[in-house]
This record gives C-alpha cells, structure tokens and sequence, in this order.
C-alpha cells in the first residue's frame, strides 16, 4: 500500500491517468459502437466485424508510427494532429454507417490509424514521473489495472450513447471523447515536457529487431484473441437470448474482472521476474475463457465473462514491465506501441474471424467454436515463449 500511496501522491499522476483514461474511450467503445450501428441500420455481422477490425488494424498499424513520431519530436504535436484526424473520421463514419459500406470502411481505418498513442507516451512517461523500484512497478500495475475502467464504462457509455442519439451514438461518443482526453493529456506538464532521446541509426534503429522485445509482443498478440472475439460471442449469446442489452453487460463484466485484478495487482505486485512469469499469466488467461464455451444461464455467464477477465491485467502489467526492462531508451516509446499494436492486431484478428463464423454458423455452434480457438491460440503463443522471455 505504501508504494501504491506513493503513485497516487505523485504530483500529475492523477490528471495524467485520468486524462488518458478519457482519451482511450473510443478504444473500448469503438467494436460495440460500431456493431450497434451496423446491426441497428439492418447490416451484417460480417460487415460490422470487418468495420471493427479496420478500425483496430488500422490503430495497430498507427500507434508504432505516432509512436516513432513521439520519439523524435515529442508527444504535444504528435497527440494532437492525430486527436484532430481521429475525431473528424469518426464523425464520418457516424454518417456513412452501413448503407455506405466502403466510406464506412474508409473511415473506420483512418480513426484507427489516427488514434491517439496515449498509452505509449503514458508508458514511457512513467520512469520520468514516479521513483523506480516497486514503486515503479506499482505504477505500471496500477496504469493496467486501472485502464480498465474504460472497458467497464465505455460499454455502458457506448449503449446509453445510443439509447438517446440513435444508432450513431456510439461513434459520435468516440469522437467526442477522444479528442477531449487527448486534449488534457497532452496538455499536462509532463507530456509537454518530456523530451526525446537522440536518434540511434544501425542495427538498433526498430524495436522489432530485438528477439526479446518480438516474444513479448507475441505474447500480447495471443492475450489480445480471446478478448478481441468477446464483443461478437456476447453478441451472439445476447441475440440467442432475445436481449441485446447483454452484450454490454457481458463486456463490462469482463472488464471488471480485469479492474478488480488489476487493482488487487497495484496494491500487490508480482514479485516474480516477468520472463518467467508472463507464460504462466497467458495460460491463466486462455483457461479463464474456457466456460464462456458452454450455454450457461445468462446471469452464471457474465460471471463467467467477469472470471474471464482476471488474468489480462497480469499478462499486461508483466509485457509492459518487460518491454520497459529490455528497450534501449531511444525506442522506449515505439516499444510500447508495438505492445499495443500486437495487442490489436490479435484483437482485430479475432473480431473479423469472430464474426464471419457467427454469420456462417449457428450461434451455439459459433459460440464455443471461437471461444475455445481463442483460448487455444492464446495457450499457444504463451507456451512457444515459455523459457526465452
């Protein structure tokens, strides 16, 4: 507790977290506002999954860019022409929806490019805001867990966005509070003040040219599946249901999961080294999706959906901490961004895959078939990393 008090005393870190918090909203709004849209303007899982996973590519593909941009000429301008650009193709996307197909698709991966690359800029604010040590380590645990907050409220944020805009809710939501938390982060003292290393050329110019770095985001990639399908399985289980609103229950439960782990990890973090531990918390993970597999009662599965979110904040924490341990400090940043960007395109992967089965099956047999791939891609990752972390 006392390291945990030392964060939360820790002049900014307060306006920095919260206002990160802000910003990464349309992070976990954005596959449910989008499939709200889709499926309420008569479109198709398929289209509603493919929008979904454009617009997480497309913030995978962005996020080491911006990132790589933060470490030579700092976060104010990177954060805010990207907030800008981000902003102004959600709002577009609120207006094509899926009666334009291909804008909407357009638009969708621009607000994923142009995403804001708030959580590498807050990762590698970290070591320069808070002393080292545990009380650097809590700082990271309590980053991950508290994150989840988002995960928690924009789901809800998300359904009661639609319930009084309509269909576009959602979407116009991400866009407004993105560029607001972006706004604020970029704005506080330490993000305007933070200053890049110099640039290194040669052999150490990429973060992917580092085999230790590579089997982390391996990790994160496998981590991102089972969480990146949950959005359509929860669809599915809602519809088989005849009650859309459990789609975002089933999501905020998970998501709570995560947030009472993860702040149950910043009052006590692992001791444990994060090379040993990280395949260890990825099997945890696989196995904690498993139950969704089965047609359980509503309310015994969004328990499970909660359970199911207990280890992600574990795996996160021990990546983030990782990457921070084995990046030069010239790429910390773009480090982390890759972390985010493994983090997607695992997510995007599954949502796209997700959805094209649950078009193409029934929503029983689509249910257990993704859970059960997911849980399994996840356990694979995790163990083809086991011993060289």
């Amino acid at each position: 507790m006392s390291d945990l008090r030392t964060v939360l005393a820790t002049r900014e870190v307060p306006s920095l977290l919260g206002t990160s918090l802000l910003g990464r909203l349309p992070t976990a709004m954005a596959t449910l506002a989008v499939l709200l849209l889709v499926r309420g303007q008569g479109g198709s899982y398929t289209l509603a999954g493919t929008l979904a996973a454009l617009f997480t590519a497309g913030s995978a593909l962005g996020q080491p860019a911006l990132a790589r941009l933060v470490d030579r000429r700092g976060q104010l301008r990177v954060l805010a022409a990207s907030a800008v650009v981000s902003t102004a193709a959600f709002a577009a996307l609120a207006g094509t929806g899926a009666g334009h197909p291909l804008p909407s698709a357009l638009a969708a991966a621009i607000a994923g490019l142009a995403t804001p690359p708030l959580e590498p800029c807050l990762r590698s604010l970290w070591p320069h805001v808070v002393p080292g040590g545990s009380v650097l380590r809590a700082a990271f645990s309590l980053d991950v867990g508290v994150q989840e907050v988002i995960f928690v409220v924009g789901p809800l944020l998300t359904v009661a966005a639609v319930d009084v805009l309509g269909h576009s809710g959602g979407v116009l939501g991400c866009a407004l509070f993105g560029l607001a938390g972006t706004a604020g982060f970029a704005l506080t003292g330490s993000s305007r003040h933070w200053q890049p290393h110099p640039v290194h050329t040669g052999p150490h110019g990429s973060p992917l040219q580092h085999p230790a770095l590579v089997r982390v985001f391996a990790v994160a990639f496998g981590g991102a599946v089972p969480v990146g399908a949950l959005a359509i399985v929860a669809a599915a289980y809602a519809a088989r249901h005849g009650d859309s609103s459990i789609t975002g229950w089933a999501l905020a439960a998970n998501a709570g999961g995560a947030l009472a782990s993860g702040l149950y990890g910043a009052v006590r973090p692992l001791a444990a080294a994060p090379s040993r531990a990280i395949t260890w918390a990825g099997l945890a993970l696989a196995t904690g999706y498993l139950p969704l597999a089965f047609p359980l009662p509503v309310a015994l599965w969004l328990l499970a959906a909660g359970v199911s979110g207990l280890a992600l904040p574990v795996v996160l924490g021990l990546v983030f901490q990782r990457v921070n341990e084995v990046s030069p400090p010239n790429l910390v940043t773009e480090a982390n961004a890759w972390v985010v960007t493994a983090f997607g395109v695992g997510a995007a992967i599954a949502a796209l895959g997700a959805g094209v089965v649950t078009d193409r099956a029934g929503a029983g047999t689509a249910i257990a078939t993704v859970v059960l791939s997911a849980a399994g891609i996840t356990a694979l990752a995790s163990l083809a990393s086991a011993e060289r972390v």
